[in-house]
C-alpha cells in the first residue's frame, strides 16, 4: 500500500516546485539583463535567486525531517 502524504508534506512539495520554477526563469532573466547591459536589473535577479535558494534549502530540510515520521 502506498504511503499517503500529509497536507504539510504536500504543501512543502508544491511550494518547492513553484520555487524551482521561479529559479529556472530567474536565471534566464539574469542572462537577458546582462546581455542588454542592465547591471542593476541583473543584480536584483541574482539577489532574488540567492534568497529563493535559501527557501528551497529550508523546504528540502523540512522534507527530510518529515520523511522520518
Amino acid at each position: 500500500m502506498a504511503k499517503q502524504i500529509s497536507d504539510c508534506e504536500y504543501n512543502v512539495h508544491k511550494q518547492m516546485v513553484k520555487r524551482l520554477q521561479f529559479l529556472h526563469h530567474a536565471e534566464r532573466y539574469v542572462k537577458e539583463s546582462e546581455k542588454e547591459g542592465h547591471s542593476q536589473c541583473a543584480a536584483m535577479w541574482k539577489k532574488m535567486i540567492e534568497e529563493e535558494r535559501k527557501q528551497v534549502n529550508e523546504l528540502q530540510e523540512a522534507l527530510k525531517r518529515d520523511s522520518g515520521n
